[in-house]
């Protein structure tokens, strides 16, 4: 039997080497069947505006072809709500039959049992759900639609007896928080691998205006940090510390930052991975507004990404700070905090901190 993290792992080294665009995202479109608070992109289900200015059908599959070409394997279809589109399932169905394998993000309010059918009968790599609570209430103060919570739980719950595989996804904001673990005991009950996001952007993308929707960087820290807790349980989270020496004092760890220069990002973005945003745009990843560049030739359009994403260097004071291995700072991250891809991202190290603070407190009072 292949191991599949394995094999995943040794494409990326490959691809990594040979500059080969393993895994894309397709944006197919901006429009949303919810108004979630912090959302980065959203418009309305009928926005004359983002119909119009949507990618077609032969648009999207013609890229997905010119991509093959150039060795991407992995394909990620979003949005936006990907399934508001009538040519979802076309879309679909036409990048599995180029033999890639395709992954699909949704908030799952249109999966009723047609989809169901449809999904089971036509498997997934994986669908990815976002769980935004665990009530009506929740998801009508979040999401703007009290009835969207037993649609999604129907869905979840009709697709994994369907067999279909699926991962559920949970962004942690002041809004959700309070349902945070019981989101969590729903995952284990359903034996569904469940991923919390306890870091929110502010709102980068075009679509968006005002200040971020998201936790003090205190409370993040502290959400983050009982979110592991309760899945690890007391003694594994102290073995867990122990072991990554996380929640030591960060003198152990010697200076802050020993060198004027940062350090060029290192992780797959624009590398091996691209996304393409649903107006025909790409980028390293989502959440980058630059580097980009409209696509005309997809090779054209990559080139141009790889070599600019390796002229972004990341702030001196994170290159060798005591707390990086548990702070939530990228390129995206930075640009989106800052404006730039060497400022720091003082919010993000603020939740560093105080996760660290958390971890030292919970050591002290376990021994």
């Amino acid at each position: 039997m292949i191991d599949y993290d394995f094999f995943i792992k040794h494409l990326f080294a490959k691809g990594t080497e040979r500059g080969t665009p393993i895994s894309g995202t397709f944006e197919l479109t901006p429009r949303c069947t919810l108004n979630c608070k912090m959302c980065y992109i959203h418009r309305s289900p009928n926005s004359c505006e983002a119909i119009e200015r949507e990618k077609s059908t032969q648009w999207w599959l013609d890229l997905a072809r010119e991509a093959r070409k150039e060795g991407m394997l992995l394909l990620l279809l979003t949005g936006g709500e990907p399934l508001l589109r009538s040519d979802f399932e076309e879309i679909y169905l036409e990048c599995r039959k180029m033999g890639f394998l395709v992954s699909v993000n949704t908030n799952g309010t249109l999966i009723d049992d047609k989809k169901v059918k449809f999904f089971a009968e036509n498997p997934p790599q994986r669908l990815n759900i976002t769980l935004y609570g665990t009530s009506e209430e929740t998801y009508g103060n979040l999401c703007g639609d009290r009835t969207a919570f037993k649609k999604v739980i129907y869905a979840i719950k009709a697709l994994k007896e369907a067999g279909v595989n699926i991962k559920l996804n949970y962004s942690i904001n002041p809004y959700n928080k309070d349902d945070m673990l019981k989101a969590y005991d729903i995952a284990k009950t359903l034996d569904l691998h469940i991923q919390p996001v306890s870091y929110m952007f502010p709102p980068l993308r075009a679509s968006c205006e005002g200040e971020a929707v998201r936790l003090t960087a205190q409370s993040a820290a502290q959400a983050h940090f009982d979110w592991q807790r309760h899945h690890l349980g007391d003694e594994d989270m102290k073995k867990y510390l122990n072991l990554t020496k996380v929640g030591e004092s960060p003198e152990e760890f010697g200076e802050i930052c020993v060198d004027k220069t940062g350090e060029k990002i290192n992780c797959r973005a624009g590398s091996t991975v691209f996304w393409v945003t649903w107006d025909g745009k790409m980028t390293p990843c989502g959440m980058m507004v630059t580097p980009s560049v409209e696509i005309k030739d997809f090779n054209a359009a990559w080139q141009y990404i790889r070599t600019e994403r390796g002229n972004i260097i990341l702030p001196a004071e994170c290159k060798n700070c005591n707390l990086r291995k548990t702070c939530d700072v990228c390129a995206a991250v930075t640009f989106a905090e800052t404006g730039k891809y060497d400022g720091v991202p003082t919010y993000v190290c603020e939740k560093a901190k105080a996760y660290n603070q958390l971890c030292q407190a919970f050591l002290k009072d376990s021994k």
